[in-house]
């Protein structure tokens, strides 16, 4: 009998033990992944204001088609970094980048070709 109540006090202690070594480890797991998470969107938003730099270089896409060529190069470079892509996150990301970017524009300087023009039809 006494054998059985040592079983069950090292069981009950181990079952403890368990319970709060995985209670640490699950919030553990969980920062881990989004840290990882944001590390990956970090790089794809770096990635991003390159690509939509080299896609305003194309005068004859319409912007969705700009839109659509910086998340097939945005999704290619994923694919070759083992980085994890989520298609609306991105889109979410590009769609930010490029209403800074309008608002920052707004007030630019025009530029010579625009003030010949401008001039021209005075």
């Amino acid at each position: 009998m006494e054998h059985l109540e040592q079983i069950i006090t090292i069981a009950s202690a181990g079952v403890g033990l368990l319970a709060t070594v995985t209670g640490f480890l699950i919030p553990l797991v969980k920062n881990v992944k989004a840290k990882n998470r944001l590390t990956a969107l970090n790089k794809l938003s770096v990635l991003l204001n390159s690509l939509i730099v080299e896609a305003e270089q194309f005068a004859n896409f319409t912007g969705a088609e700009k839109k659509q060529y910086v998340l097939t190069k945005a999704n290619r470079y994923a694919l070759e970094n083992n980085i994890p892509f989520e298609e609306s996150t991105v889109d979410a990301e590009i769609e930010k980048i490029v209403k800074l970017s309008k608002n920052v524009n707004v007030g630019a300087p025009k530029s010579a070709a625009e003030k010949v023009t401008s001039a021209a039809d005075k």
